[in-house]
């Protein structure tokens, strides 16, 4: 059963919104130094360009992207620039540095695919970023991945999670309409090139996701003074959407060519379409022919859009943590705490549960969501664990404090033994090696005890085999299975009357109860068998658990 998300229900995460004016959201964080890096690598990026794309090629992708309101960044990426650290300079640099590329193109160019697009620059110039026509490509996602506006959801829920961490990863998840749109945009540059006579492929280009990360990662960096890294423990996933082109690509399903299927389904007493995953849209796009496309596709070029991108709350998670060591075993002297939380129902069938004790006082100490404990083995609520204990580690899941010092941990240690001494519990005891487990229990038999009964029980003290069907007490969390056993020892001593006490070594899983009372013969043999007799089990310790820990 999930524990209380405690960090995340409790508390009011939502900040004071720090943006107050519609211009404050349009302000970049950006490197300094990147305008004059575009000066310097000026000879290595038109390199880059020319390796994909002809003079006349790159003349048209410009002319043509211009014309559409794409955004300097877009234009890089058709182009091919892979120097990611250009698409931080400011929108003014990038232009300049198209058009430049532009007149210097044009010098090795046929005149007759020369076109008048110099108001586009300084169209684009005067606007202000408000005003600005928004990418049909991008979406402004690009535009805006170094914006207050872009970044502050981010932010924010970073400082409200108070995360103790250094680094950071991140997961985006783009609109579906940039698919379509962006294979639109390819197909109607393929179109204008072929009616100039001139070849064009852009077979490949600069993924959106490819720039869009690092530069919002950047950005985020140099706000919250954490490094974005491509591999991290802490990740940071968000989503955006584009509700006005969200169904674009509804018209694939109509060209048999691009094999796309999509059904409809009932989810919670609504009915949903399920097939249009980001994959199955790019690869249906990739089976489409361009004159199909062309045909079947209403938007090529693709039209102006409305409104702008729009994100989901983002989502925080720290990898889990798991807390073991030399020294992490458990021992437990009550018969009325479980190992882990009993809950039937909705009903709590045992007052509290070692995970818990544990549990609980760690995900104070890490500010996590949840935790769960990985024993190994375990024993039910009414049996004690005894002698060296039995060892286990915790998982913390999606820790706010992921290291703690070793004093903070000890502190822990101390407090959580002291607390539950009332509880005859405690906590972090040493383990030993071997994959068996010892027990101790109380039994009766139907019949009176004798010696010789002790001796009946005792000629199979070097151990026998049992077969175990699984219990009809677990067949509600456990498949149905025989499961072989080995019982290394057994020792019987008499007591008075119809009791006596078994001393028994087992493999790890064994059912003692079961083996005991032969759960409606389901065990065989039991110990009933093996005396003639009914048998039956009053009470259960552990002794032993062999098992080293940590495994070297």
């Amino acid at each position: 059963m999930l524990k209380k998300r405690l960090w995340e229900t409790d508390h009011d995460l939502s900040l004071p919104t720090r943006i107050s004016e519609e211009s404050d959201k349009w302000k970049r964080i950006r490197c300094d130094e990147v305008s004059q890096d575009i000066e310097n690598s000026y000879e290595d990026i038109i390199k880059q360009i020319s390796h994909y794309n002809n003079d006349e090629t790159t003349s048209i992708i410009i002319d043509t992207m211009l014309n559409s309101k794409c955004c300097a960044r877009c234009i890089l990426r058709f182009l091919n620039v892979h120097d990611y650290k250009m698409y931080s300079a400011s929108e003014e640099a990038l232009l300049k540095l198209i058009s430049r590329i532009r007149e210097d193109v044009l010098k090795s160019t046929d005149p007759k695919l020369i076109s008048s697009t110099e108001h586009s620059f300084t169209e684009i110039l005067s606007c202000k970023p408000q005003d600005k026509p928004i990418c049909i490509t991008c979406f402004d996602l690009l535009y805006q991945a170094d914006t207050i506006e872009c970044i502050w959801p981010i932010y924010q829920s970073i400082l409200a999670h108070n995360f103790d961490v250094k680094d950071f990863n991140l997961s985006v998840s783009l609109p579906t309409g940039i698919l379509v749109n962006n294979h639109s945009m390819i197909v109607w540059i393929r179109k204008m090139c072929n009616d100039l006579k001139v070849h064009c492929s852009l077979e490949t280009l600069v993924d959106l996701k490819e720039t869009f990360k690092p530069l919002l990662g950047w950005s985020i960096g140099k706000q919250t003074g954490l490094v974005y890294k491509g591999q991290s423990q802490f990740n940071i996933s968000i989503e955006y959407s584009h509700e006005e082109t969200q169904r674009n690509h509804m018209f694939l399903t109509k060209i048999p060519s691009a094999e796309f299927g999509m059904k409809k389904t009932r989810v919670k007493g609504k009915h949903i379409w399920t097939g249009d995953s980001r994959p199955n849209i790019s690869n249906a796009l990739q089976k489409v022919s361009d004159e199909e496309f062309l045909k079947m596709c209403k938007s090529c070029p693709p039209f102006s859009v409305k409104e702008r991108w729009k994100n989901k709350p983002p989502i925080l998670e720290h990898a889990t943590i798991y807390v073991g060591g030399l020294e992490n075993a458990y021992n437990k002297f009550s018969r009325d705490i479980s190992q882990t939380p009993w809950i039937i129902n909705g009903i709590k069938l045992a007052p509290t549960s070692v995970s818990e004790c544990i549990g609980e006082k760690l995900r104070e100490l890490f500010r996590c969501d949840d935790y769960n404990i990985v024993p190994a083995g375990r024993e039910d609520s009414n049996v004690r664990m005894l002698g060296n204990g039995r060892p286990f580690f915790m998982e913390i899941i999606n820790p706010r404090n992921p290291f703690p010092s070793k004093e903070a941990l000890n502190d822990v240690q101390e407090e959580i033994n002291k607390e539950y001494m009332d509880l005859d519990l405690s906590i972090i005891k040493e383990g030993e090696e071997t994959k068996t487990k010892t027990y101790s229990a109380l039994v009766w038999i139907s019949k009176k005890v004798t010696p010789e009964v002790i001796d009946e029980i005792n000629k199979f003290h070097d151990g026998f085999t049992i077969k175990q069907r699984t219990p009809i007490r677990v067949l509600q969390r456990r498949s149905p299975a025989v499961r072989t056993k080995k019982i290394h020892y057994i020792f019987a001593e008499q007591m008075e009357d119809n009791f006596l006490t078994l001393r028994m070594k087992t493999e790890a899983g064994t059912y003692i109860k079961e083996f005991i009372h032969g759960d409606l013969g389901r065990t065989v043999p039991s110990l009933g068998d093996m005396i003639g007799c009914h048998a039956d089990i009053l009470a259960l310790d552990v002794l032993e658990v062999d098992l080293e820990w940590p495994i070297q």
